[in-house]
């Protein structure tokens, strides 16, 4: 079965890296090198993005994954970071966290699909290392027959129905999500028919195993709320997977102005100066939410939501826009641990509870999710 080898970076880059401002990242020409021992000098590790480390005019761009290195002769690229920067991925902590690790080459019956899903649901254990699918990444090839085993009307997120799915940087990769709280398996409803019109019936994959406390939006039904999923957060540890693309437009519900209103101080728009309302205007006109959804953060320990762009939700709202597509963004004590991989977070007591929001279900981690009938929207009550 043909694998795409990836590579996972145990650290973002937290260590100072030079930006190259506006002007061409030149290529250092250089292939990454091993180092002896962990001589004195700058490391530097990307987990997302491009980090870019500048010496005397040349230029070595880290993709992620990679781990450079400099100091006062030179600037490279090596190809393994020293074990101090194994941080927090290496802390009992980290470690206590995270499901058992298996490689790709581990798996050998004939159904290979099933025996990843197998192991996540039976032991649990994920695949490692983690691709980075932005960047075209994935963990092996698999038939179309062997996925759509797996299909079914759940999802966890929505993306833009007025953009090609196919379009703009969206990698050739379908995802397929796995949720241990649910015991619940998720084909990218929206990329399967494109990739396979694309590219015919073997189709690269990318498992996103997703930690014990994590559902699929449809988890809450077809009208769930903000105040759904901040209860839900809030009173259980319940968090929505994220959506793979929010720079792209994907979403997990489209909220009401009203429900804006309704938690966060969104400006009238006589207080929108007007240069900034022509801009809102001007860009939602021509592109809608289709370069950004808007972000609402939850945060646990304070038990407060933000929204990360109050005017132009008001804006939208100005242009008679009814619905206004979000995302949320969790923010868990623990969330540096879980950029070391999927598991359990601290002090989790999964997805089955005594409370569920209004609209929700209780689910046992061993019963599949059936989402509930739609009711009316809080905001028209």
């Amino acid at each position: 079965m043909p694998v795409k080898r990836v590579f996972r970076s145990v650290l973002p880059a937290l260590i100072a890296a030079g930006l190259y401002g506006n002007a061409a990242a030149q290529d250092a020409g250089d292939e990454c090198v091993d180092i002896e021992g962990t001589p004195p000098g700058l490391y530097a590790t990307t987990d997302e993005g491009r980090t870019f480390l500048i010496k005397d005019g040349k230029v070595v761009e880290l993709g992620p994954g990679q781990t450079g290195f400099a100091d006062e002769g030179e600037i490279k690229c090596i190809n393994r970071p020293p074990d101090f920067l194994d941080w927090p991925c290496a802390t009992q902590a980290a470690q206590s966290r995270m499901f058992n690790t298996y490689s790709v080459d581990d798996l050998s019956s004939g159904n290979k699909m099933k025996e990843v899903v197998d192991r996540y649901f039976q032991v649990p254990e994920v695949i490692a290392p983690i691709p980075t699918w932005v960047d075209g990444e994935y963990h092996a090839i698999f038939s179309y027959d062997d996925i759509i085993q797996f299909s079914s009307p759940d999802y966890w997120y929505h993306a833009d129905p007025n953009v090609p799915i196919l379009s703009g940087k969206r990698p050739r990769s379908l995802l397929i999500a796995l949720f241990v709280g649910t015991s619940q398996v998720m084909v990218d409803n929206n990329m399967i028919d494109a990739l396979r019109e694309e590219l015919g019936d073997d189709i690269p994959v990318t498992f996103v195993f997703n930690d014990s406390n994590t559902v699929p939006i449809s988890y809450f039904g077809a009208n769930v709320s903000l105040e759904e999923v901040f209860k839900a957060f809030i009173e259980r540890g319940i968090k929505a997977a994220e959506v793979p693309m929010w720079w792209q437009g994907d979403y997990h519900l489209t909220p009401t102005i009203e429900e804006f209103e309704k938690f966060f101080k969104i400006p009238p728009l006589d207080a929108i100066s007007a240069e900034k309302q022509a801009a809102l205007k001007a860009d939602l006109e021509a592109h809608g939410f289709s370069r950004k959804s808007i972000i609402v953060s939850l945060f646990s320990e304070s038990r407060t939501m933000a929204v990360d762009q109050p005017e132009r939700v008001r804006v939208a709202a100005s242009l008679g826009i009814k619905r206004i597509p979000t995302s949320f963004s969790f923010v868990e004590p623990d969330s540096i641990l879980a950029r070391c991989g999927p598991g359990t977070p601290a002090g989790s007591s999964g997805v089955s509870g005594s409370t569920t929001p209004i609209g929700g279900a209780i689910v046992p981690p061993t019963t599949p999710t059936v989402p509930p009938p739609p009711e009316p929207e809080a905001s028209d009550s």
